[in-house]
């Protein structure tokens, strides 16, 4: 079930993503492998992914509070996982 989170919470992130006007190509990428496979993911990854969603919510937050919000709710379906 936490997976099935995590995934809603990605694909709802990038809808959001592809409406803003900053460049966001890597971090689409980097959320399309973590949809992909997150399942697989070891607790390692799974924290690399969390503090690189935290770096970029950091960059979103003024500009695009909407995409923020969305990382927060993808990093706290990500710890709901229980790795």
């Amino acid at each position: 079930m936490p997976h099935k989170k995590v995934k809603k919470a990605i694909d709802e992130l990038n809808v959001e993503l592809k409406k803003t006007p900053k460049e966001t190509g890597t971090l689409e990428e980097i959320l399309d492998q973590a949809r992909d496979g997150i399942e697989r993911y070891t607790p390692e990854a799974v924290q690399d992914l969390l503090e690189t969603l935290q770096r970029e919510s950091d960059e979103f937050e003024v500009e695009h509070p909407r995409v923020t919000a969305l990382i927060n709710q993808l990093t706290n379906a990500l710890s709901g996982m229980g790795i």
